[in-house]
């Protein structure tokens, strides 16, 4: 009888080692798949904003004479400006707490993830052949450009946003997934 009131106490206690075992194999499941689908993308671009701009350009005279003038050109660029988070360039990590139903996410501070400028026009272009526009200035333009979408991205709030919607669409996930 005694026999079977241990046999009884062990069964009892192997189950529940058990079942504690299948619970711990279970989360560490949820928090791989987690930083799993996170990370497929290394980059997670929450935001993007489209932008276009238009400037005068001006080029100092090479060439000095009274007949020449400045060459000058009017530019009009366009693009797109990704913002969000580097996942594989910095330190994220995830805490899931079962007891509470928590999970923590830890992200990098989001940056400026890509510009991508999809029209660059050199419209009403005029220089001579004394002062003409090198390709040097042309590469110059450009980078300020880049620049120009950039500085605009961050003045309309790109980052701030960024944040707001990767919290936004976090919850979501975990909502659908583990909920």
């Amino acid at each position: 009888m005694v026999t079977w009131y241990v046999a009884l106490i062990l069964l009892i206690f192997g189950t529940g080692a058990l079942v504690a075992y299948r619970a711990s194999r279970e989360a560490q499941a949820e928090k791989g798949m987690i930083l799993e689908g996170v990370r497929r993308v290394c980059k997670l671009a929450t935001v993007e904003v489209s932008l276009a701009d238009y400037a005068k350009k001006t080029v100092p005279k090479s060439v000095d004479l009274p007949f020449t003038k400045e060459p000058e050109a009017y530019l009009f660029y366009a693009g797109i400006v990704s913002a969000g988070f580097d996942i594989c360039d910095a330190q994220s990590g995830i805490v899931v707490n079962h007891a509470q139903r928590e999970v923590r996410m830890t992200l990098p501070p989001p940056r400026i993830l890509s510009i991508d400028i999809q029209r660059f026009e050199t419209i009403n272009e005029q220089s001579g052949f004394l002062n003409a526009i090198s390709v040097e200035d042309r590469n110059r333009w450009y980078s300020e450009a880049r620049s120009a979408l950039e500085h605009g991205a961050l003045a309309q709030g790109a980052l701030d946003r960024a944040q707001i919607h990767a919290e936004e669409l976090f919850e979501a996930f975990v909502a659908r997934h583990g909920g």
